[in-house]
């Protein structure tokens, strides 16, 4: 029973001097945060030019915290140095623009209403487009002579503006003659002359019957006529001019063989002749002459704006992303040893109110993220002991991953996940003045402080425990001799 006694006094003992060396360890212990991996990889959908990043972009490490910011951006260009892109909606307004669809509404209207739908989606879409608008008719087949194209709004981010340069159109009456090559020079010249994106798109449902020179009448607008060949030809030139100028073309023809009527009532039909026309200044949708090419009947034009055109230029512009939700991932070591909290609110959308207990995330609502625009949301981690001595050393990754999630303008959805993170590390601290090397002579041996006190600690510990255990075993050596 008495050497029971004495086992468990040693034991004691030992579990004694190991406690007060551990506490005496945890207050002396001198520890600050460290970085170990500042920034995340960066995951990019290139298709839709999508960027998600994660880093840490301020710290107190002393105090053992950090702040984290993630970034979701939809551009490949640095926002500060984009220019704007700039946009001529080049519209007919010739006398044909009058002729009535099956429906009864004039191809004039139907154009014009899809054209207001074009900008309402594009400007909501993108913060960095100039659009401007022309009209364009002929300029012989009048009594007075004047100019065949018309610039009527300037380039400009104002959406009343354009839409007021439109309705401007619909309150014009239409003028006979059709001069495509006039209204390609107008647009080219009321470009700006920085280098930014430039782009034309073309809306008209009539072929020409004249250019910067010469005029033929509607008779006399068959493919053996010379003089209308030449201004095809001229046409064609011009419309291939604006591609050799940097300058994206997208043309529409409508009208053709659409059963429309014109002001008697009487059917339009195309000839043989049009469609030659067309085919050698246009091209084919599949092998246009220049940039994209629509061929359409009237009342296609609305589907053909609204699901053709439109993503042309976003795909042009960068495509917007829709449905835009991020789910921030934290690991268990972040959970249990770290508070978190927000920094202020994110630039776009609305996040979770903390984290949540059952999935350790949070969770980021952004909504529509705009070409050329950056979502941003800021948040810090403190650790809540900084002489933890069960993640001292420990390499800690600031989340186990972000997953996003969105659908594009397709309404396709897509999933991007970032199983990178920065990482941070509480390590012993040292003061800079100690790290130093001290050639001074000293009388005793200085006292060390942190980690050094463990080792030392711990070894008169386990020299008191086995001289404790010699003293035992020779006592009792000595009463059975005895």
């Amino acid at each position: 029973m008495k050497r029971k006694q004495k086992i468990f006094n040693i034991l004691f003992v030992f579990f004694l001097v190991f406690f007060l060396s551990s506490n005496v360890l945890a207050k002396d212990l001198k520890t600050n945060l460290k970085i170990i991996q500042k920034e995340s990889e960066v995951k990019d959908l290139k298709d839709e030019k999508v960027y998600l990043s994660k880093s840490i972009v301020d710290s107190d490490l002393e105090n053992g915290e950090v702040t984290i910011e993630l970034k979701l951006s939809n551009t490949k260009e640095d926002l500060s140095l984009k220019e704007d892109t700039e946009i001529f909606l080049v519209i007919d307004n010739s006398g044909s623009m009058d002729y009535k669809a099956t429906d009864g509404r004039t191809r004039k209207s139907i154009l014009l209403d899809s054209t207001r739908k074009f900008v309402d989606t594009i400007l909501k879409e993108n913060s960095n487009v100039k659009m401007g608008v022309i009209k364009f008719h002929g300029k012989y087949a009048t009594l007075i002579q004047h100019s065949a194209a018309e610039l009527v709004t300037n380039l400009t981010k104002d959406k009343s503006a354009i839409l007021d340069g439109i309705t401007t159109i619909e309150n014009t009456a239409c003028e006979g003659g059709t001069n495509i090559q006039d209204a390609l020079i107008k647009a080219k010249k009321s470009f700006s002359n920085s280098d930014s994106k430039k782009m034309i798109i073309l809306l008209t449902d009539g072929l020409p019957n004249e250019d910067k020179s010469s005029y033929v009448a509607d008779k006399e607008m068959i493919m053996t006529n010379q003089k209308y060949l030449q201004i095809l030809e001229n046409t064609k030139n011009e419309l291939m001019s604006t591609n050799k100028d940097g300058i994206t073309t997208i043309s529409l023809m409508t009208g053709i063989n659409s059963g429309d009527v014109n002001s008697s009532g009487e059917v339009i039909s195309s000839t043989e002749d049009d469609i030659k026309a067309i085919k050698l200044i246009f091209g084919t949708e599949e092998n246009p002459t220049v940039g994209k090419f629509y061929n359409c009947k009237t009342m296609k034009v609305e589907e053909v704006v609204k699901n053709d055109i439109t993503k042309d230029v976003q795909s042009f512009l960068g495509t917007p992303i829709h449905n835009v939700k991020i789910v921030d991932y934290f690991p268990e070591e972040i959970i249990e040893n770290f508070e978190f909290s927000y920094v202020d609110n994110p630039n776009i959308g609305s996040t979770s109110e903390a984290i949540d207990i059952d999935t350790n995330t949070i969770t980021w609502d952004i909504g529509n993220l705009k070409v050329n625009e950056a979502a941003t949301l800021r948040y810090k981690l403190k650790l809540t002991n900084m002489q933890n001595l069960a993640i001292l050393n420990k390499e800690i990754s600031t989340n186990e991953k972000v997953v996003l999630t969105y659908s594009d303008v397709d309404s396709k959805n897509k999933t991007i996940t970032l199983n990178d993170s920065p990482k941070i590390q509480l390590v012993e601290w040292i003061p800079e003045q100690e790290k130093k090397e001290d050639n001074t002579i000293a009388n005793k041996v200085l006292p060390s402080a942190g980690i050094t006190n463990i080792f030392i600690i711990v070894t008169l510990a386990i020299l008191v425990i086995i001289i404790l255990v010699f003293i035992s075993i020779k006592m009792m050596h000595y009463r059975k001799i005895k």
